[in-house]
């Protein structure tokens, strides 16, 4: 009998150390909410009587004047864009993403952009960045700005406050507030600041169901939000959330508001900090330091492993996959590793896995003590120098890029042009070995190529990882999230 429903088809589970990106599956559910989705798939119900329902009692424990569940935390950004475009006009609803005659402007902070705009972009407006009261002024001018937009979490210096904000913009342009990976509370900061709606993903610290979001605010806008999401005829019905979801969520808020002894979550997070700690500082070379949160807005602490990596030659990121390939299976955090550390985010850690944790990373680290770290090829470097023809192959398509690179030694910069884009690229040459990397910057996330390959000749070939990378979502992983490639280049001679 497999172990778990996974295994029996291939796939491995994990410990998490990361906290609740969604890419990692998120959390895992309270019981009460498992036990509430099972109990709500043995009957039927009317959709819109059971929102209302839910709408209701949710509003009640979150004190807001509404709120709906959505199709995760990018779900509730869709729906509200939808609702501030169309204001809930059915015959403006049909026509989404065409907004010809329609307000079609949503405006977002410069030092606030997130990866996650596409969700609300995907309607059809246009985002217009602001850094200043007079842009924003400016900006409010014409009567084109169906939305401001910001991100919760933003801790960039000088931004507007959401209190002057809301004062510029009055009370005819709503504000939505992407709070999605933060704490839910009562009564809610944001709608006391000013915001009219707020985005909050179920599948995250509330650990509902993870396709789930929560959007509270103003009643009118929300009802709105409502009949713009599934299961009506509009542009939201590709987004639908089940009976069982929605009960699953509402069970998480209940939770949370009766108590959820958060006291005793972030004990539980302390002792398996310290646990971890004990044990991976055993080591000669080896320090651990707890850092508290920056904002109450998500208020779990991480622990920062460092060591000597001349002792232990070992990037944290090598480190990252030698615990993904051995057993037993442990996910660290990819952000922010360097050659000599890597932090773990306790929110997911199940009882008894911090002690496994430490001994894996203890043992790890303890196994490359006097090693010699790897090198790269030294001198004799291949000549790359010059305008080159980039073909990437993807699955049902190919894309054609071009680069003009300028060599010194091994070192390689220039420019990278693409369908759309033309920034800088930089790299290396070592001996027939070329990696070369370019980010180019789309609203609020940078589309990343990292080349790398073998020169032959007068050609170049090898595999290519795609992703994107925000301000909201950092780290490698993202930098390689849209898959690997093969492509192959050949120099472009002059006329």
């Amino acid at each position: 009998m497999p172990e778990d429903v996974y295994s029996r088809i291939g796939v491995r589970s994990f410990i998490n150390c990361c906290g609740t990106r969604t890419i990692h599956s998120g959390t895992l559910m309270w019981p009460c909410v498992r036990e509430a989705m099972v109990e709500a798939s043995k009957r039927f119900v009317n959709m819109d009587e059971l929102m209302e329902g839910v709408g209701a009692r949710l509003a009640e424990l979150t004190g807001a004047e509404a709120a709906i569940v959505t199709s995760g935390g990018a779900g509730a950004l869709c729906v509200a864009a939808a609702t501030a475009v169309t204001g809930g006009d059915p015959e403006k609803i049909l026509r989404l993403p065409q907004i010809e005659g329609l307000k079609d402007h949503v405006v977002m902070l410069k030092t606030g952009r997130f990866t996650y705009d596409q969700a609300i972009r995907s309607v059809g407006v246009t985002v217009v960045e602001v850094g200043s009261q007079e842009e924003l002024r400016s900006a409010l001018e014409g009567g084109r700005v169906a939305m401001i937009a910001l991100l919760g979490t933003d801790e960039a210096e000088g931004r507007m406050s959401l209190e002057e904000v809301a004062q510029l913009a009055g009370p005819d342009i709503p504000i939505l507030v992407d709070a999605a990976s933060e704490h839910l509370k009562c009564p809610n900061p944001y709608l006391e600041a000013g915001a009219t709606m707020v985005a909050y993903s179920g599948g995250k610290y509330l650990r509902g169901p993870q396709p789930t979001g929560l959007l509270l605010g103003a009643g009118d806008w929300l009802r709105a939000a409502w009949t713009n999401a599934a299961p009506h005829h509009t542009f939201g019905r590709m987004m639908k959330v089940g009976k069982e979801e929605i009960m699953g969520l509402l069970a998480a808020i209940e939770y949370w508001a009766s108590g959820r002894q958060d006291q005793d979550e972030q004990a539980q997070w302390a002792s398996d900090l310290e646990t971890i700690s004990g044990i991976v500082t055993s080591l000669e070379g080896v320090t651990a330091e707890v850092l508290t949160p920056r904002s109450d807005k998500s208020p779990t602490p991480r622990l920062e492993i460092r060591w000597d990596a001349a002792r232990m030659p070992v990037h944290g990121l090598e480190l990252r996959q030698q615990l993904l390939d051995t057993e037993p299976r442990i996910m660290l955090d990819d952000r922010f590793s360097t050659d000599g550390s890597v932090f773990i985010l306790p929110f997911s850690l199940q009882e008894g896995e911090a002690e496994i944790v430490g001994r894996r990373i203890a043992e790890a680290l303890e196994g490359r003590v006097g090693t010699s770290a790897s090198t790269e090829a030294e001198g004799g470097a291949c000549d790359v120098d010059g305008a080159w023809k980039f073909s990437i192959s993807y699955p049902v398509t190919g894309a054609e890029h071009v680069m003009h690179l300028e060599q010194e030694d091994g070192t390689v910069g220039g420019n990278h042009e693409t369908l759309f884009h033309e920034n800088s690229v930089v790299g290396r040459v070592d001996g027939n070995h070329i990696r070369l990397v370019s980010e180019h910057r789309y609203e609020g996330a940078h589309l990343v190529y990292t080349f790398e390959g073998e020169v032959e000749g007068d050609r170049m070939s090898g595999n290519v990882e795609v992703g994107s990378e925000g301000q909201s979502a950092p780290g490698p992983l993202n930098r390689k999230e849209y898959g690997r490639y093969a492509w192959k280049a050949e120099p472009i001679f002059e006329s």
